[in-house]
């Protein structure tokens, strides 16, 4: 397992986002992790990364899928249209409290979507997730 540059949290709970972010700085997986509250906030940052050659795209994100005004899927079609999936590496992970089938059958159609990850984040998942191969 290597070091990620950029992690970024996209989630509306502010508990479980705090959360993960303790247990990826005590993994110490990255050099920065990143917190968007929304997807809309979280596409914003990631076209002002875009058009920043200084800036560090992220390695991986962990999306929650259930949130107001856009959700997870909204985000992934979004993502995808603005062709990040093809111009960046980043892997994402799914971030849910459910395992509804709905979202395991949806998120075949994302080729940048890597798996899973139930809430709150551990740091066994943690390492199994950056032990999947992009």
């Amino acid at each position: 397992m290597h070091k990620l540059q950029h992690i970024l949290i996209v989630d509306d709970d502010q508990i479980n986002n705090l959360f993960s972010q303790i247990i990826l700085e005590d993994a110490n997986v990255c050099d920065m992790v990143s917190v968007c509250q929304s997807t809309v906030e979280a596409l914003e940052l990631l076209r002002s990364m875009s058009t920043n050659t200084e800036a560090s795209f992220p390695d991986l994100i962990l999306l929650d899928i259930n949130m107001p005004e856009l959700d997870g899927f909204d985000f992934l079609d979004r993502y995808h249209h603005l062709g990040y999936n093809e111009q960046y590496s980043t892997a994402i992970s799914m971030f849910s409290t459910s395992d509804d089938p709905q979202h395991v059958e949806r998120v075949k159609n994302y080729s940048s979507v890597i798996g899973f990850i139930q809430k709150p984040l551990s740091m066994a998942t943690l390492h199994n997730i950056l032990a999947i191969p992009n």
